[in-house]
């Protein structure tokens, strides 16, 4: 019952497609030649139109006189014509990829339905042929048989992917001995390879969708920027309205062509309007072709500025690239398979790119015309590796950890800085001969001397170095090499505050000064109030040059500065 239904439909689809051939066939043969064609030439035309968008070739046989009104030599013409007219054959396309969702939601008696509608399908085509009778080079059965494997091999492929979208139990036992015969052959991973085999058709499914949409851009350019060359051609055809409206109509149908021509172009591989005529972002070489307006819209060559339009393709696998490596699948996994699955991804858009650019070529007249579109494995190759390049980038990308860079990024830098700072430090650098403390020892020292050190040692009487610096004044140096900082030492403690040095220089001469000395070992000196200020800031002052050393001496437990948030362990006091 499901394939004798989806015979019916794809009958259906048929007869939809032939209509739409069929009436501006009909309305040409009464408004135009009023009825005066023979019936029979009639349907032929329709018939060998239908089939021709089902990738049927013709045979055309054209008289002297009728070569001559074409524009030809004055001489018998024949040629096959075998450029599909893809708009008719979008229409069969989208009947069948519906039939085979619907088919796909009743299990795995569906595949039914698929093989009944291809059935269907070539006994409509069958009936075609043997109704108008076409002139074409096939023999029957290739004439039946290429139709019904176009609609069928679309039906099909929506069959399968609607079925993986839904869980299919056949589907998933599909899997099941797939993933059993990996592993008989020693394929590792097997259980993540259906989520990571979805995610790559997914991926190639986005590079294709970017990819046509880019050329569709491309193409509305094309086509306003030709604007001009367009219209001075359709004037030169002077056809009436009824004219004008079947050009559009052929031209409306050709459409699909000339996106794929479009993606071809923005590969950089380009294509051809007849032998020995390319047209390609650096350069573009067209000898005579058909008179019809679309053709206005073939842009020139660019140049050096040619590479833009396969970077425009890289820059749309970025973006694909991107957003697929916001996939779980892809994130969390290793970057071996972060790279196969963009490799095999971009590969299979580039099989699809060529496929349609097999199927947008073909000849479209006599002679030199027999050759005209894209190279089917050139353009699926470039942009197999456009992509390619675009995917891994945008992985790459979407997949790096910014956060260990943002915490690398203040050490690098501090590091810098440290590296710029001893760089200048060396210039400014103290002699060999001076003397160089560990802090450790520097905080022993400062403790000894403001505890033993004498408060009113005369300055004056002290020695002076030979450039006129203080030898009572040395340089702590940071062990890691960063800061210096001049301290006083303990064989000579710096000046009190007021001491003029001529008072210093006359040392213990004046017998007041003795007694106020003898004063004031009984009663409380304010200088030791000021020298203890002075060590308390001397002490701020190495601890905030020695932010990166470790404490000398281990802190207690009381010792240990409590922080937010800190519990201390159960049973401590």
């Amino acid at each position: 019952m499901t394939a004798a239904i989806a015979a019916i439909e794809a009958a259906a689809a048929a007869l939809a497609g032939l209509v739409a051939v069929a009436i501006p066939v009909l309305l040409l043969w009464v408004v135009t030649f009023d009825l005066a064609a023979e019936p029979e030439v009639v349907l032929a035309s329709i018939g060998g139109v239908w089939l021709l968008a089902h990738w049927v070739p013709l045979s055309f046989a054209l008289s002297p006189e009728t070569a001559l009104a074409l524009g030809q030599a004055p001489e018998g013409l024949s040629f096959t014509l075998s450029l599909a007219p893809l708009g008719i054959t979008l229409i069969t396309a989208l009947l069948a990829a519906r039939a085979g969702r619907r088919f796909a939601r009743r299990g795995g008696a569906g595949a039914a339905g698929v093989l009944g509608g291809t059935l269907g399908f070539g006994a409509v085509a069958f009936s075609v042929w043997a109704a108008t009778s076409p002139s074409t080079p096939w023999p029957v059965w290739a004439v039946v048989l290429v139709p019904a494997l176009g609609y069928g091999s679309v039906a099909a492929a929506a069959f399968a992917v609607a079925a993986a979208i839904d869980g299919q139990a056949w589907w998933a036992g599909a899997l099941r001995r797939a993933q059993r015969g990996m592993e008989y052959l020693g394929a590792r991973a097997t259980a993540a390879f259906p989520a990571r085999a979805a995610l790559t058709l997914r991926l190639a499914a986005a590079a294709l969708a970017v990819s046509v949409g880019v050329a569709a851009l491309a193409l509305a350019a094309a086509l306003i920027v030709g604007y001009p060359q367009i219209m001075a051609l359709t004037q030169s055809l002077q056809l009436d309205a009824l004219g004008s409206t079947l050009l559009f109509l052929a031209q409306l149908v050709l459409l699909p062509v000339a996106l794929i021509w479009a993606l071809a172009w923005l590969t950089g591989a380009g294509f051809a309007v007849g032998a020995g005529s390319s047209a390609t972002p650096f350069e573009t070489l067209l000898g005579p072709v058909p008179t019809m307006p679309l053709f206005g819209a073939v842009p020139q060559g660019w140049g050096a500025l040619g590479a833009l339009a396969p970077a425009i393709l890289v820059l749309g696998g970025v973006g694909v690239g991107l957003l697929g490596a916001r996939r779980p699948e892809l994130r969390r996994a290793p970057w071996s398979v972060a790279v196969a699955v963009p490799v095999v991804a971009s590969a299979l858009a580039g099989l699809a790119i060529a496929g349609l650019s097999a199927l947008s070529s073909g000849s479209m007249g006599p002679e030199r015309l027999a050759e005209t579109g894209a190279d089917p494995w050139r353009a699926g190759g470039l942009a197999a590796a456009e992509l390619a390049v675009g995917l891994l980038l945008g992985v790459a990308a979407g997949k790096a950890d910014y956060s260990r860079l943002r915490v690398a990024l203040p050490d690098g830098v501090a590091s810098a800085r440290r590296r710029l700072r001893g760089g200048r430090s060396a210039e400014t650098a103290p002699a060999d001969d001076q003397e160089t403390i560990p802090l450790d020892e520097l905080r022993a020292r400062l403790r000894a001397s403001s505890s033993s050190a004498p408060r009113d040692t005369p300055v004056g009487d002290a020695p002076r170095s030979v450039d006129g610096e203080d030898p009572g004044v040395r340089e702590a140096e940071d062990p890691a090499g960063r800061e210096t900082v001049e301290i006083p030492s303990a064989e000579h403690p710096q000046r009190r505050a007021g001491e003029s040095e001529g008072e210093a220089g006359r040392g213990d001469e004046d017998p007041r000064r003795r007694a106020a000395g003898t004063a004031s070992a009984e009663a409380p000196d304010p200088a030791d109030e000021e020298s203890e200020t002075e060590e308390s800031e001397t002490e701020a002052l190495l601890r905030a040059y020695s932010w990166d050393q470790p404490d000398a001496e281990p802190r207690s437990e009381e010792d240990r500065p409590r922080r937010s948030g800190w519990r201390w362990p159960r049973g401590k006091d």
